[in-house]
């Protein structure tokens, strides 16, 4: 008693020839394309054969330019884009400002004290370095030996204050690889510690002579002759030199075989060498004196001043561009 079971619809053969049309349209685009080449490639073929070769060439070496020309502009371009970036144009970043040195006017070279300490322990290298300072203008005062807690490696080292160091670079030009300290002091004065590296000064123009007003001239006898130191001191001041005193010589020198002996100290050498050139024979001797005083003892051969009309005439004063100094950069 079994029951018959329905029949199964026929399926619809509709879907089995959608595919099939599809797969025979994908077929026939293939082939289309592939005819569309090989077209193309016959059609190329040909223009190339109608091409002379001069004319083919002419197209090779147009390609090979276009391509010498790109590629390097493309490279430039590139590393032009990453120079941007790296220095921040293309961040927005701004570039840095390098700081320039401030150039100034220096303030008069005689218008503040310079003090110089010795520290390097070359025996008289302060002296020397106190000296040279004179002759450029400086007014040096003190010079001595520093502390024994003071030592300086540099050639020198200038201790100043905020209102002296425009002063301190016009001195650090005299000495070369001069370090800069400021220790807080009040007013322009500067202190110049000679360091264990020193070995010279830088040079410098020739010093200018000395004002004849600037420094006096004593004039002593050492001779027989009554009235000579009274006449020669009245001349030279005629000529423009500061009278001292005159009269009989104090150290009651003997000179029977000289003209005049002048007598200065290490500062005064320029200004001995001024009264030296108006009595002809007379000879320069350097003594211990820190002033500027010139003393002229006149020996038994001395007759006289050179006269006026004999002298050579007086050279212009140099005159030197202003002096300037740079301030550093804070």
């Amino acid at each position: 008693m079994f029951r018959k079971s329905a029949p199964e619809p026929e399926r619809s053969p509709l879907p089995l020839r959608a595919a099939s049309a599809a797969g025979d349209l994908a077929r026939r685009g293939v082939d289309m394309t592939r005819d569309t080449v090989h077209k193309e490639l016959l059609e190329r073929a040909k223009s190339q054969e109608a091409l002379s070769d001069d004319q083919i060439w002419r197209r090779y070496q147009f390609r090979h330019l276009a391509a010498f020309i790109t590629i390097p502009a493309l490279l430039l371009g590139t590393a032009s884009i990453a120079a941007a970036y790296g220095t921040g144009l293309m961040r927005g970043e701004q570039p840095k400002v390098v700081c320039q040195p401030l150039v100034v006017l220096a303030p008069a070279i005689g218008s503040f004290k310079v003090t110089v300490l010795n520290s390097s322990g070359q025996n008289g290298a302060g002296h020397t370095v106190g000296r040279d300072l004179s002759r450029r203008g400086f007014a040096v005062g003190d010079v001595s030996s520093a502390p024994r807690t003071l030592y300086v490696k540099a050639p020198a080292r200038i201790y100043h204050g905020k209102a002296g160091l425009d002063q301190a670079l016009l001195v650090a030009q005299t000495i070369d690889g001069a370090e800069l300290e400021n220790d807080g002091r009040a007013g322009t004065g500067v202190t110049v510690v000679v360091g264990a590296d020193f070995t010279k000064m830088l040079p410098a123009p020739p010093p200018k002579p000395p004002d004849q007003k600037s420094y006096k001239v004593n004039v002593y006898n050492a001779t027989w002759r009554s009235g000579l130191a009274k006449a020669t001191l009245t001349e030279l001041t005629a000529r423009g030199f500061s009278p001292g005193k005159q009269g009989n010589d104090p150290d009651k020198s003997f000179l029977p075989n000289d003209v005049a002996v002048i007598l200065h100290g290490p500062e005064a050498d320029l200004a001995a060498a001024q009264v030296q050139s108006h009595i002809k024979g007379a000879v320069l001797k350097e003594v211990p004196r820190d002033n500027m005083t010139i003393d002229v003892i006149l020996g038994n051969l001395y007759n006289g001043v050179i006269p006026a009309a004999e002298m050579p005439p007086k050279q212009a004063v140099r005159k030197d561009p202003p002096p300037t100094v740079s301030r550093p950069c804070e």
